[in-house]
């Protein structure tokens, strides 16, 4: 059932597993990732902390990289569904760019188009996602068998594609996480991640494009 007591059910169970699993890994790779960057945290990169940090970096990588893996075993009709919905781009999407500042910054309830059940933002954001695990993959192999064993100029570069890959997920993540947790139009957004269910008003104002094919869904049912 996709609609009861005044609530849409937007995210199945495997769904908010796979994002909670995703947000926590994440969290590890961001971590002790970080550890290397501020002077003040270089004493958890070397001896015995140091080999605790980079051990739960690479776990931490390894069980990111079998996440869609799992996604699909778990649910794979939701998997492509859901890939199809993010890769699925129109002018609808352009304009929506143009309205967020008015929408996020301004409060402008109206300023967004009709969205469905991924805004565009959250579209840039696993497009984003998509791409940074090819990058992860490539570069942090090298970067954890790579060293000493090919030239150090290549090396480096590898590193600092890593880094900046790192830099645009890091600034992605911190945005939505700020906009799920204190925003005030995005309440019910997460309300859907954490339960699977957000409110019908929430979702035919925000989700107006999925909340009328959730009704030809009834109606057809």
């Amino acid at each position: 059932m996709l609609r009861q007591g005044g609530l849409i059910r937007v995210f199945t169970t495997q769904e908010r597993l796979i994002h909670w699993l995703h947000t926590a890994t994440f969290a590890v790779l961001m971590l002790t990732g970080l550890l290397l960057y501020f002077e003040d945290l270089q004493p958890f990169v070397v001896g015995n902390a140091g080999l605790l940090s980079r051990f739960l970096h690479r776990m931490g990588a390894l069980i990111m990289g079998a996440l869609p893996l799992l996604y699909l075993i778990l649910d794979y009709k939701t998997f492509f569904a859901n890939a199809r919905r993010l890769l699925t781009w129109s002018r609808n999407d352009l304009t929506c760019m143009k309205g967020m500042p008015r929408y996020y910054f301004l409060g402008d309830p109206n300023a967004l188009p009709p969205q469905d059940k991924f805004n565009t933002g959250q579209k840039l954001f696993y497009v984003l996602v998509a791409l940074g695990y090819p990058v992860f993959g490539v570069t942090g192999l090298v970067m954890w068998a790579g060293k000493g064993q090919i030239d150090p100029l290549l090396f480096i570069f590898f590193v600092i594609v890593h880094d900046l890959m790192a830099i645009a997920w890091v600034a992605f993540f911190l945005v939505h996480l700020a906009l799920a947790t204190m925003h005030p139009f995005m309440k019910g957004a997460l309300d859907g991640m954490l339960f699977g269910w957000m409110p019908e008003e929430y979702v035919k104002h925000h989700h107006p494009k999925y909340y009328a094919k959730i009704l030809e869904e009834e109606k057809s049912s």
